[in-house]
């Protein structure tokens, strides 16, 4: 029973992940991300044997914890990337915002010169 319902979790998000990139508000690069996660979705709910041999041979008490810790794993790296780019963007706008305060600036100048010449 649960594996219809991870199946059917996965392709809701793919469907979601579709809508979001046709309306613009989901880069392609960000879609492989979700696209990727929804297919390790869709083969654990087809193929639960591999996660069952994967928490054995890792020594996990159950399943679901081996689970719990991947997706878990998935999430924070997930977290950690894009908080990186945010810091870049971040450092980029002030950058763009200082370059267009000092073009300003000589601009201002440079009209002020000009009126004093004239």
């Amino acid at each position: 029973m649960y594996w219809i319902v991870l199946i059917a979790g996965a392709i809701l998000a793919l469907i979601y992940v579709v809508v979001k990139i046709r309306h613009n508000q989901l880069a392609p690069s960000d879609a492989v991300f979700w696209f990727l996660l929804a297919l390790v979705l869709i083969v654990m709910a087809l193929f639960p044997q591999v996660v069952y041999f994967f928490s054995n041979a890792l020594g996990f008490e159950s399943p679901a914890n081996f689970v719990f810790l991947c997706m878990l794993a998935i999430v924070i790296f997930r977290q950690l990337t894009v908080s990186v780019e945010n810091a870049r963007l971040r450092n980029k706008i002030v950058q763009l915002t200082q370059t267009i305060a000092l073009s300003r600036t000589c601009d201002s100048v440079e009209e002020s010169l000009g009126q004093r010449r004239g």
